[in-house]
């Protein structure tokens, strides 16, 4: 399936930017698909709601679109994801990635949840199950060479495997995360 993330500009004076006490306009991600994406593309009026946004912000955080400052929607991506965990249901911010993030890989693929899980390790940096979880997506990207740079790759594989406290880690995970780091190796020495 085929998504878009759009980053919709909002003045200060707006709503959301006094909510957000914003000091200048600003712009947001709204990730879009199906029928949304639809009607945006033939320049209809699309009706966007707090799941475009907090999926928008997972998937788009790393986002470098032209003419568009993206610094102030990671700024206050934790606050924003934050106030919607009620709509969610969700206990947590890192609930409410892993639970989105495999939403979005059973939906749209491993590349997604993996932007969306890169974007929860940033969010949530002390968070052990984050950290695996992107790595079981990224070894998946790498090998099916779904990453424009494969290096860059397997250094953040390297890099959030370093992360990872085994000793916090779910004893059934162990093993497979022992079996990452194996992959790892193999990737280094290709």
């Amino acid at each position: 399936m085929e998504y878009k993330i759009i980053w919709k500009h909002f003045e200060k004076s707006s709503e959301i930017g006094k909510h957000l006490d914003a000091k200048s306009d600003f712009s947001l991600p709204y990730f879009i698909d199906g029928e949304e994406m639809e009607k945006f593309e033939k320049q209809e009026a699309v009706s966007l709601n707090h799941i475009h946004l907090v999926r928008g912000l997972l998937v788009g955080y790393f986002d470098k679109p032209p003419k568009v400052d993206t610094s102030f929607a990671q700024s206050k991506a934790t606050e924003i994801i934050m106030e919607q965990l009620p709509n969610f249901g969700a206990a947590s911010l890192e609930s409410l990635i892993l639970d989105l993030s495999t939403y979005l890989r059973d939906t749209f693929g491993q590349l997604t949840s993996m932007q969306s899980l890169s974007t929860g390790v940033e969010l949530v940096p002390t968070s052990n199950t984050l950290k695996y979880d992107c790595c079981i997506d990224l070894i998946n990207c790498i090998d099916d060479n779904q990453l424009p740079h494969k290096e860059a790759g397997i250094e953040k594989l390297q890099q959030l495997l370093s992360e990872i406290n085994p000793k916090m880690l779910n004893s059934e995970l162990l093993e497979d995360y022992k079996q990452m780091q194996e992959i790892l190796k193999e990737f280094q020495a290709s």
